[in-house]
């Protein structure tokens, strides 16, 4: 599938495409006895690409045991059902999106940490594109999954008090990965992993541009 990177041997990145040039991610996460997904896409995306992508690897779709929701967005939350209807996946939401997020199973919290495959992350609350937006860190293999919460000049996307956005921008500049997976291909980055320099790069662009909003 051309829109399915290998990023890891247990982590792949499935990019839906919106409109021309424009995506969103979901994280597919093998692990030896189970399979985990961050965010579920749109409808097809279950269908079309996670559990296509499941099989090839020769694994059943009743691994799947886990689905970590960033936040509410229907990008985001829309192959919920079709994941629940063929997986025995429970799904994992901060505690704050819970009403908004359908089938929600686990309330998640700051500071939590939860196993998605074989990782460990752990939950950092981002509040400011939605009230129960989470980033996820991966401190062991030093990666970020950042949702929506790293927007760059996507200036509408700040929904609540800009301050509150910055506040949480600051928080993960205070965290060192070494890779940075945004759900789309933000400005100005223009893509959705990010590696290095170019993390704290594109953190510092999008608070200066909130500052000036």
């Amino acid at each position: 599938m051309s829109n399915v990177e290998k990023f890891s041997d247990d982590l792949y990145v499935i990019r839906q495409n919106m409109r021309p040039g424009w995506y969103c991610s979901v994280l597919v996460i093998f692990g030896g006895d189970r399979i985990g997904v961050i965010d579920s896409g749109y409808e097809n995306t279950p269908p079309d690409y996670i559990f296509p992508l499941i099989q090839e690897k020769g694994r059943n779709l009743n691994d799947v045991n886990l689905l970590v929701i960033t936040h509410r967005d229907g990008d985001h939350i829309r192959g919920n059902d079709a994941i629940k209807e063929k997986t025995k996946a429970k799904i994992a939401v901060h505690k704050l999106e819970v009403k908004a997020v359908p089938n929600a199973d686990i309330m998640l919290d700051d500071g939590d940490i939860v196993q998605i495959g074989d990782r460990n992350f752990k939950v950092i609350h981002t509040p400011g594109h939605r009230p129960g937006a989470i980033c996820l860190q991966d401190t062991e293999n030093k990666l970020l999954v950042t949702g929506d919460s790293v927007c760059g000049t996507r200036e509408d996307l700040i929904r609540m008090d800009k301050e509150l956005y910055i506040e949480s921008l600051r928080k993960l500049l205070e965290i060192d990965p070494e890779i940075m997976i945004m759900s789309h291909p933000f400005m100005p980055a223009g893509k959705n992993i990010l590696r290095d320099k170019e993390i704290s790069e594109m953190i510092k662009a999008s608070i200066k541009i909130a500052e000036n909003k």
